[in-house]
């Protein structure tokens, strides 16, 4: 079976929440679950039609949490086009977002990105796709530079805090994939850019 890669639609509702719609009719295979955060480019299924498989992405500009998947626990979904295939909240990462932003300086001076809270920390969405940010890469406020798992939910780490400059460049990531954090442990170990 071929496979293709298709960029979603998505429609807007109320209150930060959105839908990501079919884009044919086919059957629907979900790789995202109920309370995980998608953003750009990341896969949340594929759709078989007609003998072709077609990798499904989130379109530019959209993130947020998983309220809703069609067919619920299913595993193969027959859908009609147009049928919303996944349903996101914006609204439930903005308490995340504000629990992320933190900063300080580490034990040696220097400055750091330290975790809001305790748990495992990871680098990339998915095990297949590609680092948030990686050593030597200049980060702005607001920018998602890793997750946190709490209790199987998945939490946006954003560059952000009172402390931190608006932009600065990434020394090191300090834990490993995978890895368990406390809260205050660094996670990014920063030096400010120039005209932060």
């Amino acid at each position: 079976m071929s496979e293709r890669s298709c960029v979603l639609h998505e429609r807007a509702g109320h209150g930060g929440s959105s839908d990501l719609l079919a884009p044919l009719v086919g059957v629907f295979t979900p790789k995202v679950a109920v309370g995980e955060i998608v953003s750009a480019g990341q896969v949340v299924g594929t759709i078989d039609i007609l003998g072709v498989r077609w990798e499904l992405t989130v379109p530019d500009g959209v993130s947020g949490r998983v309220t809703k998947r069609v067919g619920g626990d299913r595993l193969r979904v027959p859908v009609e086009y147009g049928a919303a295939l996944v349903s996101l909240s914006q609204a439930s990462m903005q308490p995340i977002a504000t629990a992320a932003a933190t900063g300080s300086r580490d034990a040696s001076g220097g400055l750091a990105f330290v975790a809001p809270m305790s748990g495992r920390f990871y680098s990339r969405p998915s095990p297949t796709d590609s680092p948030f940010i990686s050593a030597g890469d200049t980060i702005q406020r607001g920018q998602t530079v890793g997750l946190l798992e709490v209790m199987k939910t998945f939490n946006r780490l954003v560059y952000q805090g009172d402390s931190l400059p608006e932009q600065a460049t990434v020394e090191a990531i300090v834990p490993s994939e995978g890895a368990d954090v406390v809260r205050g442990d660094v996670i990014l170990r920063l030096v400010s850019s120039i005209g932060a």
